[in-house]
């Protein structure tokens, strides 16, 4: 049975296994869940979060929209602008993959977002992405 954790562990284990997204990064432990609570976050990173719409019964597909948040503490919005580019390029065409025993599919990108300085003085850009689920 898929869940909102699960399928959120899968997302991460793929983008983990995209060598052009890990090369943009300190390594592949900078992509977490939104909610990681570590006791340091290094920069450049993606969190991953989503919405989870459970399928009806067995027969139907769970949906879910996916948030790509990157993030970045450069001075200008460049580096987080450039990674969720890279980001869109290598979801934007993906018809489905399978990560983790679950298949993703109809998988569509929804919006990429200018970018927002935060709080903490970081900048941040999202990739939103609809997608079904089975498995």
């Amino acid at each position: 049975m898929i869940t909102n954790e699960t399928a959120t562990e899968a997302w991460i284990a793929y983008l983990k296994s995209q060598t052009s997204v890990v090369a943009l990064l300190s390594s592949s432990l900078q992509i977490k869940e939104l909610e990681y609570q570590g006791d340091g976050f290094v920069y450049p990173g993606i969190r991953v979060s989503l919405d989870f719409m459970p399928g009806e019964d067995l027969c139907f597909p769970d949906g879910m929209t996916v948030y790509l948040d990157t993030f970045s503490e450069q001075k200008s919005s460049k580096e987080a602008v450039h990674i969720t580019a890279v980001l869109l390029t290598v979801l934007r065409n993906l018809s489905s993959f399978t990560q983790n025993g679950i298949k993703f599919f109809m998988i569509h990108t929804l919006k990429v977002t200018r970018p927002n300085r935060i709080e903490s003085g970081a900048w941040q850009s999202t990739l939103e992405i609809n997608a079904k689920a089975s498995g």
